[in-house]
């Protein structure tokens, strides 16, 4: 879709030098000092469903507005990246984006603007996360490190004094709760997304790793017993096997499960940090909402990694890229939407308020800083048609009729994707 759309644009510019290269050369002008003003409407894209319900997001959108006069900020919020990225390929998308996991680095400047410009190169952690040769084109929200969310009520009820150190622990610890009638841990199946934790962040935990998953491209079959891809998913399916999950785990709502956890009525899930005020914010004391690091093996050596959250691009095409990227740098320096967020502030010097954080990296033995997807992966994954990035390995996982029923199909995907790349 990019060549049709520049392939227009390129066609309709060299209509108008034949007919008068001095008003083409005005225009250029015009166009150039517009897109160089803070002014206009822009559309601004989010996954938070849950702000634009409780009114932050119109907050936002009226704090921006008052610092530049003259903007107007509408939110498009979503919760399957499969409609923004039919927007993508359709060249009519949001001025300002969220990067999807399905993009690789050499496709950056095909969809997004730089933003080296905005003076942010030297004052962010992880600035380098969406670049390429050289230019930074995704700006992270904030940081987060994934764990366990927990109802310390809910662990009091079970007889569960402190967090688990080992898998082992954590199994009997799922067995407890269950006893006690509270749900061990809630999955959140319907809605894809939470299960990616399971086959996208577990795996370099139990490798103790960061730049585990990029080793996935060497290997015909890493979804198996013996590998850390295939240890994390065999880790969900014993839970789903062992009921420790919602008893309808394959009909579940994102926003019950924030509710469910908050009561005590379900007691964990294994998501990021940024998920702790959100409990909160749903009726849970913050003295009874904890978080640990996933204790992913038996040695007690529990690892965290530290990486992004959505990362904050620019439209390309946009007619108003300097109130988009305006925006960005509002969103990161001003607005305060990090520590809303619950996560760790990417700009140097700012802190966290999450005072969970403190209970988490007391329980953590190392914490990593993550390594971005290789292209390689990505474009495997694609061609796999394997979403280990977004839920989608782990649903057929669970799904599956057996564990290894689910590996054989996945190694046959993959080793056939391999193929077809020539890797």
């Amino acid at each position: 879709m990019k060549n049709k759309v520049w392939g227009g644009v390129a066609a309709g510019a060299a209509a108008l030098v034949v007919v008068g290269g001095v008003f083409v050369a005005q225009t250029t002008r015009n166009n150039a000092s517009a897109k160089d003003a803070i002014t206009g409407t822009i559309t601004v894209l989010t996954n938070r469903t849950d702000m634009q319900a409780n009114g932050m997001l119109k907050k936002y959108a009226q704090e921006f507005e008052k610092k530049y006069p003259g903007t107007h900020v509408q939110w498009q919020t979503f919760v399957d990246t499969s409609t923004v990225q039919a927007q993508m390929n359709g060249g009519v998308y949001p001025d300002v984006m969220l990067v999807l996991p399905n993009i690789t680095r050499d496709q950056l400047p095909t969809y997004f603007a730089p933003l080296d410009d905005l003076g942010l190169d030297n004052k962010i952690y992880l600035k380098d996360w969406d670049s390429y040769q050289g230019k930074v084109y995704g700006i992270p929200s904030f940081a987060n490190v994934n764990g366990i969310v927990y109802n310390k009520a809910a662990f009091r009820k079970a007889g569960i004094t402190q967090p688990p150190k080992t898998l082992n622990e954590f199994y009997q610890d799922c067995a407890k709760l269950k006893k006690a009638g509270i749900i061990p841990i809630e999955m959140n199946y319907t809605d894809k997304w939470p299960l990616s934790n399971w086959s996208n962040s577990l795996p370099d935990l139990i490798a103790k790793d960061a730049n585990y998953m990029n080793t996935l491209v060497k290997s015909n079959a890493p979804f198996s017993t013996n590998t850390p891809e295939g240890q994390a998913l065999a880790i969900a399916r014993k839970i789903i096997e062992n009921g420790w999950a919602e008893k309808d785990w394959k009909n579940t709502n994102w926003a019950n499960s924030k509710v469910l956890l908050a009561k005590g009525k379900a007691a964990m899930m294994f998501l990021g940090n940024w998920a702790v005020p959100q409990i909160i914010a749903d009726g849970a004391p913050s003295k009874d909402v904890g978080f640990f690091p996933f204790p992913a093996s038996n040695d007690g050596k529990n690892v965290a990694i530290m990486g992004p959250d959505w990362c904050y691009a620019v439209n390309k095409h946009s007619k108003h890229i300097a109130t988009a990227k305006a925006f960005v740098k509002w969103m990161l320096l001003d607005s305060g939407f990090a520590n809303y967020a619950g996560g760790i502030p990417i700009i140097k010097g700012q802190k966290s308020n999450v005072p969970q954080l403190a209970e988490f990296q007391k329980l953590t033995w190392k914490t990593l800083t993550a390594v971005p997807d290789s292209d390689k992966l990505t474009k495997l994954e694609n061609a796999a048609q394997i979403d280990i990035t977004g839920g989608g390995a782990t649903q057929t996982v669970l799904n599956a009729p057996s564990l290894q029923a689910a590996f054989k199909q996945l190694n046959q995907a993959w080793a056939n994707a391999k193929s077809m790349l020539g890797y």
